[in-house]
């Protein structure tokens, strides 16, 4: 069909089914783009969190401003979205967002609460589907415990099995393969019956048929009270050489966790990239994992509370990620989940909502020796909030506090060729709890370059 002849009041109505009344659309996008061919189009599907006392946000953004929403059990009725932000801050079950397959685009999901088994801040970048992904610290024992979220978007079914990787080896996990997700559904699979671990482990999620988007909605305890709620999100496929940009500063645990999924044992070296370049953790210079094995390193002590990124290499491929905590006591806890991210060859957008005025910050880590040129474009309703140029040192994590704004669209792309690695850190405070969480910005098409932020004279300030 032909969006230019739906009147704009249907257009209008369709927006509101999908994403409610609460729904805001901002910044116009830049016009004379060629007609968008509706038959290459990608998606990703937006996690939310029943039952909870604040409902959960959807942020989806795209500088070329070509999105389509639509529910997760109506992937095929999708909402034309025109506008380059668009933000549904009452979302009672998940969100498909897709974009012509060569624009850049980033949908995110946010839940908040001060209390109850959910409390904290918990925000993730929604996933694409596809037909394996890895998960790092994952609990599953008397500190806390784990859904792993199956999303199927598609028309047919999916098969799905789950490969637990604990310090000792795989672990034994009956009923965690050949688990039917139905087409256009959403299956939660809680991990408490299917096995317990002293330790956090390391999960493939993996299809047999079909294909799904997957999280892991991780709940932590302490003393059996509620202790911090994230959603872990997949962290990159397994490789001989990792970046996970964007641990957070301050006070707080910093757990590392690598999993081999190989057949020989893989020696790691780690390196933590700092401000100033690379540097050694005394002790874990380097690390012998054994097969199929998945281990914990707690990093906190060794990182002077600074924000930095850590560079992973193996002669084996391997992957990870990193479990961090506020430092807060048993009645203001929270944690945060950083991954390790896919090199942005090209542009990266990331639309993000934090639930209020807060200060965000952007992680940059540079993966090789060569220094390298990011241009970071932020735009909130009615204009640029900054538009500036950030050199990175040769393997070392540069921040950037951005401008205290609510809903964002953040558009980086590197100026030089260089092995590049972005996330963004979120601190919000819910009543007496200081909530952190942290969102990967993924790569998006190489194809692509980053748009010129045109204001639309139109929108109020």
């Amino acid at each position: 069909m032909n969006r230019a002849i739906i009147p704009a009041v249907a257009v209008f109505a369709l927006v509101l089914a999908v994403f409610g009344s609460s729904a805001i659309a901002v910044q116009q996008p830049a016009t004379g783009r060629a007609p968008v061919d509706e038959r290459a189009r990608v998606s990703v599907v937006c996690p939310n969190v029943a039952g909870t006392a604040n409902p959960t946000a959807v942020a989806a953004g795209s500088p070329d401003g070509n999105l389509a929403t639509a529910s997760l059990t109506r992937p095929d009725q999708a909402t034309p979205v025109t506008t380059t932000l668009q933000v549904a801050t009452a979302v009672t079950a998940p969100v498909v967002v897709s974009a012509p397959r060569l624009d850049l685009f980033s949908a995110t999901s946010r839940t908040a609460a001060t209390a109850g088994t959910d409390r904290g801040l918990s925000m993730t970048s929604c996933s694409r589907p596809t037909a394996s992904q890895w998960f790092t610290g994952v609990t599953s024992s008397p500190d806390g415990s784990a859904d792993v979220v199956l999303l199927n978007s598609d028309d047919q079914d999916a098969t799905v099995d789950i490969a637990v990787y604990g310090p000792g080896g795989r672990v034994n996990a009956p009923g965690s393969r050949g688990i039917i997700v139905p087409a256009r559904t959403r299956r939660v699979v809680p991990l408490g019956p299917l096995f317990s671990a002293e330790q956090a482990v390391s999960l493939q999620v993996s299809t047999s048929a079909g294909r799904v988007a997957a999280l892991v909605r991780q709940r932590m305890l302490r003393n059996d009270r509620p202790a911090g709620t994230e959603w872990l999100p997949p962290t990159a496929d397994p490789a001989t050489a990792l970046v996970i940009p964007g641990l957070p500063a301050g006070k707080g645990f910093r757990d590392l966790i690598v999993v081999n999924p190989g057949e020989r044992t893989a020696s790691v070296t780690l390196q933590v990239l700092g401000s100033g370049g690379p540097t050694a953790v005394p002790g874990f210079e380097t690390l012998d994992l054994p097969p199929q094995a998945s281990r914990i390193i707690p990093l906190g002590g060794a990182l002077a509370e600074a924000p930095v990124g850590l560079r992973l290499s193996s002669e084996q491929k391997i992957t990870a990620g990193v479990i961090s905590g506020n430092g807060g006591s048993e009645d203001t806890a929270d944690v945060s989940t950083q991954v390790a991210t896919d090199v942005l060859s090209g542009p990266g957008v990331l639309a993000l909502s934090p639930g209020g005025r807060v200060a965000p910050t952007l992680h940059l880590a540079a993966g090789s020796t060569e220094p390298v040129e990011v241009r970071v474009v932020v735009s909130s309703a009615t204009r640029t909030l900054a538009d500036t140029t950030v050199v990175v040192p040769g393997l070392a994590d540069a921040t950037l506090r951005l401008a205290r704004a609510e809903d964002v669209l953040i558009t980086i792309q590197p100026r030089t060729p260089a092995v590049v690695h972005a996330s963004v850190a979120v601190r919000a405070r819910l009543d007496d709890v200081i909530g952190i969480s942290s969102l990967a910005i993924h790569p998006g098409s190489a194809a692509a370059a980053l748009p010129p932020i045109r204001q639309d004279p139109g929108v109020a300030g």
